[in-house]
């Protein structure tokens, strides 16, 4: 998958997953800093996608966390 169609899809799956939680509604996401969330949803992608996460040639941790930072500036 090329790294634009990957950032698409993470960013995607970020927006769901963070009102996914937000839904949950039980007080404890709203409390976690911007980095405890981003962590959370890259262990998420570990465990359930992961073939975007498989990017041999980028840190991908660190790709996801700018992906989902730039988003959060928007």
């Amino acid at each position: 998958m090329p790294l634009s169609e990957r950032h698409k899809t993470v960013v995607s799956l970020w927006r769901q997953w963070r009102k996914n939680m937000r839904d949950l509604n039980d007080g404890w996401f709203p409390y976690y800093d911007t980095g405890k969330q981003i962590h959370l949803f890259y262990e998420y992608l570990e465990k359930s996608h992961p073939s975007l996460v498989d990017m041999p040639r980028e840190n991908p941790y660190l790709q996801v966390k700018a992906w989902v930072e730039t988003d959060l500036e928007l």
